[in-house]
């Protein structure tokens, strides 16, 4: 089960990431509204992974070690899903901009993009199948 959800997250990403730059470029209802529900299905498909991966768990049971260590672990268990919330939070709130057809639709779309961007472990494989 483990894998088919990495699969499946991995996957997803590439969904989130065209359709982040398509409200990026068109900061409007619809493209919004791609990007944040395909985000919050990322956001949820990564929640229901971290449960069922190996290295999360293991790194769970010893969290002071791993949080000073660094690496791997620590990325996925501090860094990877902090910077996912805050995304999902920033394209919700930039889809309400839009839909209002507020001014800063695109700097929130951009924000929300950028952290996906930044969150995005780019070490690992750039698709799983």
């Amino acid at each position: 089960m483990h894998e088919v959800l990495l699969v499946l997250h991995n996957l997803l990403r590439w969904f989130v990431l065209a359709f982040g730059l398509w409200a990026l470029l068109r900061p409007e209802s619809r493209p919004g509204a791609f990007f944040a529900h395909t985000l919050t299905l990322q956001v949820v498909l990564g929640v229901v992974l971290a449960f069922a991966s190996p290295l999360v768990q293991g790194a769970l049971l010893a969290l002071d070690e791993v949080m000073r260590a660094g690496g791997e672990p620590r990325y996925f268990v501090a860094e990877h899903w902090v910077g996912g919330l805050i995304a999902l939070g920033l394209a919700h709130a930039g889809l309400s901009q839009a839909r209002k057809g507020g001014r800063w639709a695109r700097l929130l779309f951009a924000l929300a993009l950028l952290l996906v961007l930044l969150s995005i472990p780019w070490f690992r494989p750039l698709l799983r199948l």
